[in-house]
């Protein structure tokens, strides 16, 4: 899997959340294609579209049905990774697909307070989660959180979709502790969804016998 090195230059790469503002603020026409964010995110490596795909599902006015739709994507990115391409590959179609710059807008700007957060204490540490197999193992915690992230169970959108955030930021900060956080993150929220899931099929079975 290709990855994006730290750079050697006395000057630092720009921060996620800065790639994303210049991304989201600095386009200048009124809608954006798929394939215009892919190109434009994929020098980074596959981090950053993962976490543009997750930021909006971390909010807690997220539109319903957002889950689904963001959820499928990262998954397939995140499979991408597992195989080693060497940058993302959506269908023709998804990257026709285009939306209103302000709906970008508000994405970013609604997520840059939590990035900005996380990012204060982010730096490349625990190399030894963050080598090329390590990277795989993680692609594969976030297709299976993608893929629950597009799940009908109610209230689990928010912690499966921070595990990913953290996930996405330990990818591409190269930083060990991070993608430790997002993993425990990640597997808590698998539990809480295997638990809501539980108290869904028992809600269920006793209104079905209620009948």
């Amino acid at each position: 899997m290709a990855r994006k090195q730290k750079s050697q230059s006395p000057f630092r790469d720009p921060s996620a959340a800065e790639t994303l503002v210049v991304l989201a603020f600095g386009w200048p026409r009124e809608r954006i294609t798929i394939g215009e964010i892919v190109d434009l995110l994929a020098e980074r490596g596959f981090g950053l579209l993962i976490l543009l795909l997750a930021l909006p599902t971390c909010l807690p006015i997220a539109p319903p049905g957002l889950s689904a739709i963001a959820g499928f994507p990262i998954a397939l990115i995140a499979l991408q990774m597992v195989a080693g391409l060497p940058r993302p590959w959506l269908p023709k179609r998804v990257l026709a697909k285009s939306l209103d710059i302000e709906d970008l807008r508000r994405v970013v700007k609604g997520g840059l307070p939590v990035v900005h957060r996380i990012e204060k204490v982010l730096k490349p540490r625990l190399q030894a989660l963050t080598g090329a197999a390590q990277e795989r193992l993680v692609a594969v915690l976030i297709a299976a959180l993608g893929l629950l992230l597009a799940s009908p169970i109610p209230f689990t959108n928010i912690p499966l979709s921070f595990a990913i955030l953290f996930l996405a930021l330990g990818l591409i900060e190269q930083d060990g502790l991070m993608t430790a956080i997002g993993i425990v993150a990640g597997i808590a929220a698998i539990l809480f969804l295997a638990y809501m899931t539980s108290v869904s099929w028992h809600a269920l079975s006793g209104w079905i016998d209620g009948i």
